[in-house]
């Protein structure tokens, strides 16, 4: 795969419009793919002419949008998923209808993409986070952050060099080249945030149709205490996988560039976070994301691994219980991952990292 100045982005929300109008402020040349049913943001924007965007992106930007799965599988070989990870299977039904063989998809955020999507495509990447924090209204682009650094990874590591280079030259942020993609999964630290601070302000959120800030008032020491045991799991969990993985307050001071000393000095004191207005109600994508296409799956290589995720069970059931809706079943279980009949030591041979660093020109990762 060479270099190449087209991109397709799949996903018109927020996230989708900011990838596309840096990338066309580089001089990349994008085509977006809005799905049928999901025009809100598309629609404004086309009726507005253009894209405008403020923050820390500011100015006007004139973007190609399509409705047409063809249209943009055409466009270009790389092709960049920012749908959120409950809008990938929506997507997946449509590229099922295309030969993929000569193209790269990268899901932005991943949440296993990789492992439920069952396509003939070329290769497959995923990262851990978005590079935006931002939000959209009235077909309005709000940057609220810029993250320095991304986690990502390949589903298959012995790629030619030529598409890590690339995936890295169309990125507009630094990736951190990762072993493994459940070792991405393991880095989206949304996880460990999201879901509590929702549960835990539900009656704040209900009760004033989110009119507070969600991080710097509702990220208070004890949401701060049931975060940590979250993050705890989660670091085990890669410690059974081989991998060091840094704490969720040092990954998100690593995206921004950051110093803080734990979760409550992050929520008071970061940019990106302290002044996030809260959601309206509970049905928003730090529940109906983070708890089945994250918690789940983590849950479930938990169990598998022998790690005792008693936390993470607790928050998954209570969120169940809040909502009604059994995650535990449709979320990204080991059925749905494909991994129901692997056994431990082979989860750890094909996922965990041994000694052997490979070296690329896009940095260092582990040999599999």
């Amino acid at each position: 795969m060479h270099m190449q100045p087209t991109v397709s982005i799949v996903g018109a929300g927020p996230a989708g419009f900011a990838l596309a109008a840096e990338l066309e402020s580089q001089g990349r040349s994008v085509l977006l793919y809005s799905h049928p049913t999901h025009l809100r943001h598309a629609n404004h924007v086309k009726r507005n002419g253009h894209l405008a965007t403020s923050g820390l992106m500011e100015g006007a930007t004139n973007l190609r949008v399509t409705t047409d799965m063809g249209e943009a599988v055409a466009f270009s070989r790389v092709m960049i998923l920012t749908v959120p990870s409950t809008g990938q299977e929506t997507v997946l039904q449509e590229l099922r209808n295309f030969s993929l063989q000569q193209h790269a998809i990268i899901a932005v955020p991943g949440n296993l993409f990789s492992l439920i999507a069952d396509l003939e495509v070329g290769c497959v990447f995923e990262t851990n986070l978005s590079p935006y924090s931002c939000r959209m209204d009235e077909g309005g682009l709000m940057v609220l952050g810029k993250k320095e650094l991304v986690s990502i990874a390949a589903l298959h590591q012995d790629l030619d060099p030529a598409v890590y280079e690339t995936v890295a030259s169309i990125f507009p942020t630094q990736l951190k080249w990762c072993s493994s993609v459940i070792e991405v999964c393991l880095s989206n630290v949304n996880g460990v945030f999201h879901p509590l601070m929702m549960l835990m302000n539900a009656g704040r959120i209900e009760n004033t149709s989110g009119d507070f800030f969600i991080y710097s008032a509702g990220l208070t020491t004890s949401v701060a205490n049931a975060m940590l045991a979250i993050d705890r799991v989660r670091i085990k969990i890669g410690e059974a996988l081989g991998l060091r993985l840094k704490s969720a307050v040092e990954i998100s001071n690593e995206c921004y560039g950051q110093g803080f000393t734990d979760f409550v000095d992050l929520a008071q004191n970061s940019p990106p976070h302290n002044k996030l207005k809260a959601p309206t109600n509970l049905d928003n994508r730090n529940i109906t994301e983070d708890v089945p296409d994250l918690l789940v799956s983590w849950h479930c290589l938990a169990e598998k691994l022998g790690v005792d995720a008693t936390p993470i069970k607790a928050v998954i059931t209570l969120a169940e219980m809040a909502t009604g809706v059994n995650y535990f079943e449709t979320g990204r279980n080991l059925r749905r991952l494909h991994l129901e009949h692997v056994s431990r030591a082979e989860l750890i041979e094909r996922f965990g990292c041994v000694q052997d660093k490979v070296v690329t020109s896009s940095g260092v990762g582990c040999r599999l």
